[in-house]
């Protein structure tokens, strides 16, 4: 048998409980915290109303990741993700709502932003696109 001294007994036996209690509250922490949303860079949309420039739509855009493993896949292809989003938006198809083109459309280009993202990732990483913000932004009048 092995004889500690009371100064190494009493370390020994704080470290025995501790280190359980911590481990639990990490194992606790990780558990509660969910998918983190990733934050897109701000992109440029323009407006486009009967073939003339009207403004742009400064958005800014939050994927929500399936899983929390899959934050890091969504991080790795941002730029990718970036492109094909200001290339639906530069499409002939606009952003504007039908009776309305100077209101963003939100329900509808989150629909083609979606299918964006299931062409760049694969289907499933991403549960939900959010918009942040979205401002508009008149052209100045050219004099």
């Amino acid at each position: 048998m092995v004889r500690l001294s009371p100064k190494r007994a009493s370390l020994a036996l704080a470290l025995a409980l501790i280190l359980p209690l911590h481990t639990a509250t990490a194992a606790e922490e990780a558990k509660d915290e969910g998918p983190t949303e990733v934050d897109m860079p701000p992109i440029l949309a323009p407006i486009v109303v009967e073939n003339r420039l009207e403004s742009y739509a400064y958005i800014t855009i939050q994927l929500t990741p399936a899983s929390r493993d899959k934050a890091l896949v969504i991080r790795e292809k941002v730029p990718f993700l970036r492109d094909g989003f200001l290339r639906e938006v530069n499409s002939k198809a606009g952003i504007g709502k039908a009776g309305d083109p100077r209101t963003v459309d939100q329900p509808a280009l989150k629909k083609r932003l979606l299918a964006r993202v299931n062409q760049i990732l694969p289907p499933g990483t991403v549960s939900d696109l959010k918009f942040g913000e979205i401002v508009l932004t008149a052209i100045q009048p050219q004099s």
